[in-house]
């Protein structure tokens, strides 16, 4: 189901710089970890797994789109660096989503965070 959404964020998204788009899918990313996590609380075990597959699904899509939109001609050695991340995020979450694993999640989060707070500095500069 597609939900519509608010005009703000609509409006954000358009008028966004580059590191600002960045900074959102990071937002993104780590709203559906904490999904995750909070999953677990889920009573209905079906409804639990489901939770989780779909978000796992979601974030290893954003972190591939951000693999995918890296230039390595103009990022130099921090796309290199950023390559590798998403990689080792991507390889660690879809672990982790296979044999139920938290601590890669909050693993990915925490450098999700660091990374969106750096990018949303480089959009204010």
């Amino acid at each position: 189901m597609v939900r519509p959404q608010p005009k703000y964020l609509e409006k954000e998204v358009f008028s966004a710089n580059p590191a600002t788009h960045v900074v959102l899918l990071y937002n993104r990313a780590i709203a559906l970890l904490k999904q995750i996590l909070m999953a677990e609380s889920e009573e209905d075990q079906v409804k639990r797994v489901k939770i989780r597959a779909e978000a796992f699904s979601k974030v290893v899509d954003i972190l591939s789109y951000l693999k995918a939109c890296l230039n390595f001609e103009k990022g130099g050695e921090i796309a290199k660096n950023l390559n590798e991340i998403y990689e080792v995020l991507i390889e660690e979450l879809i672990r982790a989503s296979i044999r139920w694993d938290e601590k890669p999640v909050r693993d990915s989060i925490e450098i999700l965070e660091k990374l969106r707070d750096a990018f949303y500095a480089i959009g204010r500069a």
